[in-house]
C-alpha cells in the first residue's frame, strides 16, 4: 500500500494529522474470475487478489480462486442467487466507491468476465463519476468456455457463423428485455443464453414461435469447468421437460443451435447426461432423457459436490483426493487453533447459501471437531446431504449434534475417508 508523508503548518486537507501517514487514492480493478475452473483465471488477475487490500467477491466464484487472495486481506461476499440479494447493485457500487476513496487497492472479483452479463459496466461507470481510478481485466466467459469443455463450438464452418449471447435473466416480452427473441428464432445463428434456467419453458416457446424448428438441438450444461459439470442434450421443443427430470440448477449455460448436437473435443471433467441428439435421434415422445457414460465415467465422484469442513489452515490433502476422483471438493474453515482451546470460525456465507439451495451433495468429516463445528456454524444439515466420516469418535459427534452418518471410514486417513465418501455415494445410487 502506497503511502506519502504530510507537510506544512495548516494541517491535512481530509483533517488527519498532518505529520502521520496519508493514503494515496485508492483504485478498483474489475477482475473476471473465468468459469469455475480456477486454472483458466488469468495471470494478472490472480497477481491482483495477492495485492489487493479489499476483494468484494462473487458468491459462486470458487475456494481455490479465492484462495490467491493475499492474508489479511477483508474478503466481502455479496453474490446473488435466485431468491435472494445479498446486496443491492447500488450498495454494491457505493461499497467499491467508499473502499477506495479510504486508500484501498480493491478487487471486485466476478465470475466469467466483468463486462459480459455482469454488470461490470455500471461499476465501472460509478467509479468514474466518484473520481475513482477503475481498470477491467478481462475474464474468460462462461458463454464460451461452457460449450468448449462440453466439446460444442460455437462457430463452425457451413453449421453456424454466428453466435449470439443474451441474458435470460428476464422472460421474454418482458417490459425491460432489450433481446429481440422474435429475431433469434428466425436466424439459424448459435444462441448461447446466460442465467436462463428459470426461464427455459418461456425461452423455448419464444424460439419456436419466431420460427425455430423443435428439433433444433439444446445443450445444457451445468456448473461448467467444474468437477460437477454435467451436460444434458435435447431439443428445443423438449429441454425444458427434460431439465426439470434431471433437476439441472443454476448456474448453467443453453447452447441452442446446430453445434449443440456436436461433441467434437473430449470433456475431461465429467460424464455428460444424455446422448448428443438430432434430427433424427430423439426416439419417441415416451423416451425420457438417458444418463450415458462420458469419457471419464471411471471417476466415481464425477458430478458430486461435497463439502470439506476444515479445522487448520493446512494444505487441502483431502480435497485434493476428492478432486482427483471427479468431485468438485468445497472446502471450508469451521474452527481455528486458538491458545486454550479450538475456536469457532465465522458462518462461510458461500456455504450457508448452498446449502439453503441444495447444491451440495455430500459432506466429508475428518474428525470429530469438524463436525461440531460445522453443526454449531450451519444448524441441521439438508435431510438429502451425504455424510462420510473419519472413525467412532467422528460419528459419535454426528449422532450428538442430530447429524445421518451414511458411511464410516475403515481406518484413520484421506484414503479411506475418500473411499468411505464412494460408498456412501455408491450406495445412495443403488437405492
Amino acid at each position: 500500500m502506497n503511502e506519502v508523508r504530510g507537510g506544512g503548518g495548516d494541517g491535512a486537507a481530509d483533517g488527519s494529522d498532518p505529520g502521520g501517514p496519508v493514503r494515496a487514492p485508492g483504485e478498483v480493478w474489475l477482475v473476471g474470475a473465468g468459469p469455475g475452473d480456477p486454472g483458466l483465471l488469468t495471470i494478472r488477475g490472480r497477481e491482483l487478489l495477492g495485492r489487493a487490500d479489499v476483494v468484494v467477491t462473487d458468491r459462486l466464484v470458487s475456494a481455490e480462486v479465492l484462495a490467491f487472495v493475499r492474508p489479511g486481506a477483508e474478503i466481502i461476499y455479496s453474490g446473488k442467487s435466485a431468491g435472494a440479494l445479498t446486496r443491492t447493485q447500488e450498495d454494491l457500487n457505493a461499497l467499491l466507491v467508499d473502499r477506495a476513496l479510504a486508500g484501498h487497492l480493491v478487487v471486485r472479483l466476478k465470475g466469467g468476465d466483468p463486462f459480459v452479463l455482469g454488470r461490470g459496466g455500471e461499476e465501472a461507470e460509478a467509479c468514474r463519476l466518484a473520481g475513482v481510478a477503475c481498470t477491467v481485466v478481462p475474464g474468460v466467459t462462461s458463454a464460451f468456455a461452457a460449450p468448449a469443455y462440453a466439446g460444442i463450438p460455437v462457430t463452425h464452418r457451413g453449421i453456424a457463423q454466428d453466435v449470439a449471447v443474451v441474458s435470460g435473466h428476464l422472460p421474454p416480452g418482458h417490459l425491460e428485455s432489450t433481446v429481440d427473441w422474435a429475431a433469434l428464432g428466425a436466424s439459424r445463428m448459435t444462441v448461447v443464453v446466460l442465467m436462463g434456467i428459470a426461464r427455459l419453458a418461456e425461452i423455448a416457446a419464444a424460439l419456436l414461435e419466431g420460427g425455430r424448428s423443435p428439433d433444433t438441438p439444446v445443450a445444457v450444461i451445468e456448473r461448467a469447468t467444474t468437477p460437477a459439470q454435467r451436460i444434458v442434450r435435447a431439443t428445443l421443443d423438449a429441454v425444458a421437460v427434460d431439465a426439470i427430470a434431471l433437476g439441472v440448477r443454476s448456474p448453467a449455460v443453453v447452447v441452442i443451435g446446430d453445434v449443440a448436437a456436436r461433441c467434437d473435443a473430449v470433456p475431461q471433467i465429467g460424464p455428460p447426461v444424455g446422448p448428443p441428439v438430432g434430427p433424427d435421434e430423439r426416439g419417441s415422445a415416451g423416451d425420457g432423457p438417458t444418463p450415458t457414460a462420458g469419457s471419464v465415467t471411471d471417476r466415481p465422484l464425477a458430478g458430486l459436490r461435497v463439502l470439506v469442513p476444515r479445522t487448520r489452515p493446512r494444505p487441502g490433502l483431502l480435497a485434493a483426493r476428492l478432486r482427483a476422483l471427479g468431485a468438485d471438493a468445497v472446502e471450508t474453515v469451521v474452527s481455528r487453533p486458538g491458545p486454550v482451546a479450538d475456536v469457532e470460525a465465522e458462518p462461510d456465507p458461500r456455504i450457508v447459501e448452498e446449502l439453503r439451495h441444495g447444491d451440495l451433495h455430500a459432506v466429508a468429516f475428518a474428525s470429530s471437531t469438524a463436525a461440531r463445528a460445522t453443526a454449531a456454524l450451519y444448524g441441521p444439515l439438508p435431510a438429502g446431504i451425504l455424510v462420510a466420516v473419519v472413525g467412532g469418535r467422528t460419528a459419535a459427534a454426528c449422532q450428538r449434534a442430530d447429524i445421518r452418518v451414511d458411511a464410516v471410514a475403515s481406518e484413520p486417513g484421506i484414503y479411506p475417508l475418500a473411499a468411505a465418501v464412494i460408498a456412501a455415494v455408491t450406495a445412495a445410487r443403488s437405492r
